[in-house]
């Protein structure tokens, strides 16, 4: 199904490598075609819980769609990536790179499910990466 516009709002969890630590949170995200079946661009945020406090990650993801099925599609998407950490030992922002790949299907014209893992590289001191993944529920238009 073709949406222009698609919002969604769901759970969020990152989980560090190093270490092993999970931050589970929550998502909102909207998307949008820019060129219609060639790219959309994903802007999305979270609210991590993270050692006492929290992250918040904002993302700018372009991305290539692909349909599977008329009720499903498959996205590739790498972008930029801004990391706000709130925590009794760290008050910082970092900047960083993510690669998703987003899984959406559409049950209905309007109303579907979501779900993106992905991989994200912070620069931070000392660089981190962790992989994290959110998912579900879509209105799109």
């Amino acid at each position: 199904m073709e949406h222009s516009i698609v919002v969604g709002a769901g759970g969020a969890v990152e989980v560090e490598p190093r270490g092993g630590a999970v931050h589970p949170g929550a998502n909102l995200m909207m998307e949008w075609d820019a060129i219609e079946n060639w790219l959309e661009v994903e802007l999305e945020a979270s609210a991590l819980s993270a050692n006492g406090g929290a992250e918040v990650p904002l993302g700018l993801v372009v991305k290539k769609p692909f349909r599977l099925a008329r009720w499903s599609e498959f996205m590739i998407g790498v972008g930029p990536e801004v990391v706000h950490v709130a925590t009794p030992t760290t008050r910082a922002t970092y900047g960083g790179v993510q690669a998703a790949l987003d899984f959406m299907f559409w049950p209905s014209q309007h109303v579907g499910l979501w779900v993106e893992p992905s991989y994200d590289l912070l620069f931070a001191h000392p660089v981190s990466h962790g992989f994290g993944s959110t998912g579900g529920l879509l209105l799109g238009w």
